[in-house]
């Protein structure tokens, strides 16, 4: 009879709960898809006391499509301590539990301090958990020994959830340590753990955070799992993106401020490689900010030094630099023509119930498909010199943490919607290039949409302002990333061959932008619109 009863809550969790659940958590990724239900298919107990906190694998099968599987961490907590968390997290609880004499609530795991603490300790001592099917080992890295002395690991125990990402969850341990738990689980090799350890271990490279250890969950007959990884916490002050906006603001009110003074508007440079080799004018680099100019020429330097890094490799196959075959050439204008024809293809199907504002800009941009897969084309018929290697692959200014006087790149995941193996792959440097070129793109025209100063003037007079911030801010990237590298088979020597790849690289980032802002955020679309207009 009891089994009888364990085996209905089991059902009603898996059919009931647990979808309603996920649908509210930020971090489920496919919440567009209908569940048909959540099935648990693994359990793995955290810490001595087995019946407090578990690790759970859900299998969620949707009504079409392939199934997905998400980690969830679920403690226990009694009715005394319950309240507190109703209190203070009221969306962390799951259900309410009443077992034998026991009344309490399950609620998400993460938000237990003794989980977050056993997380650690499981790292620092090399330990193991047994699960329903496997196993978890966890491993630290070089770098965590400097942290396990007893002087310093109490002040670590402290721990608390960070409120910024979305797609995973991360633990601050004291200053000094950061947990990224991964939410979506994939079988393979995770780019963030792989990338993070091999520029850590084998690489002086010193501006992204230090690879300090990870947890693996394996089983017998399957490739194993990353559970989650720790690594330096770095101080900042938000991202490069926030630092962007912030000066954009400064620089969107100097223009309104002075724009009686000013005699004449300077012509913007017809291509971001042509801002490369101009100094920006006066007016420009008076109203950008000299300051902020000279961190964007940083920004370029330290990403021309993370290339350079993941290029000095000679003897791990996956990360040796390669030259492009004329197979992989044809592959990527393949790619680029696919995902051309189907953004557009949904663009076509859903252009009538688009804003009102991007109507006639869609129309105009539908009759260009053409000349964009002409554009592409270009790079598929020109031999690439260059070689390829692992890159960051979601490389954009989110993806940087802004210290006060320096940069530091994080994240080195990939693009979400690819699997690990695409992930994985060997590209053009200048992919990622060309991702902080849109970056640049994006923040103009957002600070410009933001501002309400802004609206209230002639937008079509204030938007030639933030062409210009765009072309020169970017071109100012540029010249630093080619001064660093210089003569690195990476980067074409070849003017013309550096042309065409950023020019295809930056017109397949934008299209993709299309593409997501057409399923998430329509009202946005004129970004990519202008983007794509601007490159052809």
């Amino acid at each position: 009879m009891r089994n009888n009863n364990l085996n209905t809550k089991k059902l009603f969790y898996e059919n009931e709960l647990l979808p309603l659940y996920l649908e509210r958590c930020r971090w489920f990724r496919s919440k567009a898809r209908k569940i048909q239900s959540v099935k648990i298919t693994e359990d793995i107990p955290i810490g001595k006391n087995s019946a407090v906190a578990h690790l759970l694998f859900l299998e969620v099968l949707y009504v079409e499509g392939l199934s997905e599987t998400y980690l969830l961490p679920v403690s226990f907590a009694s009715k005394s301590a319950s309240e507190k968390i109703i209190k203070e997290n009221p969306a962390a609880v799951i259900s309410k539990l009443k077992c034998g004499d026991a009344d309490g609530i399950i609620y998400e795991g993460t938000f237990d301090q003794s989980f977050r603490k056993n997380i650690l300790l499981m790292i620092a001592k090399k330990s193991s958990a047994d699960g329903s099917h496997g196993k978890l080992t966890a491993y630290p890295g070089k770098f965590l020994k400097t942290f396990l002395q007893p002087d310093k690991f109490p002040s670590l125990e402290k721990s608390q959830i960070l409120k910024v990402e979305q797609s995973n969850t991360s633990f601050l341990y004291g200053d000094k340590l950061i947990f990224k738990l991964f939410r979506k689980l994939e079988e393979g090799v995770n780019p963030e753990l792989e990338i993070g350890k091999f520029l850590t271990e084998k690489t002086s490279f010193r501006n992204t955070p230090l690879f300090a250890g990870a947890i693996e969950y394996g089983r017998s007959g399957f490739r194993p799992i990353v559970i989650g990884i720790v690594q330096s916490f770095v101080a900042n002050y938000g991202d490069a993106w926030k630092y962007s906006l912030d000066s954009l603001e400064r620089y969107y009110e100097r223009v309104l401020a002075r724009k009686t003074e000013i005699q004449k508007i300077p012509s913007p440079p017809i291509s971001i490689l042509e801002a490369a080799y101009i100094i920006p004018p006066p007016q420009i680099r008076e109203m950008a900010g000299v300051d902020y100019l000279e961190m964007v020429r940083l920004l370029g330097k330290r990403t021309a030094e993370l290339h350079l890094s993941l290029n000095n490799e000679t003897q791990d196959p996956y990360f040796t630099a390669e030259p492009f075959s004329a197979l992989e050439q044809h592959s990527l204008y393949q790619s680029q023509r696919s995902l051309t024809k189907k953004v557009f293809e949904t663009l076509r199907k859903n252009q009538k119930t688009l804003p009102a504002s991007v109507g006639a800009e869609t129309s105009k941009l539908l009759n260009s498909e053409k000349e964009i897969i002409a554009k592409f084309k270009l790079l598929h018929n020109k031999k690439i010199s260059a070689v390829k290697l692992r890159i960051h692959g979601d490389y954009h200014l989110g993806q940087v943490l802004f210290t006060g006087n320096d940069f530091v790149i994080i994240d080195f995941e990939g693009e979400p919607m690819k699997s690990l193996c695409e992930r994985r792959l060997k590209s053009s440097p200048l992919k990622d290039v060309a991702g902080m070129l849109r970056s640049f793109h994006y923040a103009a025209y957002t600070a410009l949409n933001k501002n309400i100063t802004v609206k209230t003037e002639n937008i079509s007079e204030v938007e030639q302002w933030a062409v210009l911030w765009y072309k020169y801010v970017s071109g100012s990237f540029l010249r630093a990333y080619l001064d660093t590298v210089k003569d690195i088979p990476f980067v074409p020597k070849d003017k013309e061959e550096l042309k065409i790849m950023l020019d295809a690289f930056m017109l397949e980032k934008a299209i993709y932008e299309l593409g997501y802002e057409l399923n998430t955020r329509p009202e946005w679309l004129i970004i990519p619109i202008k983007g794509i207009k601007g490159l052809l």
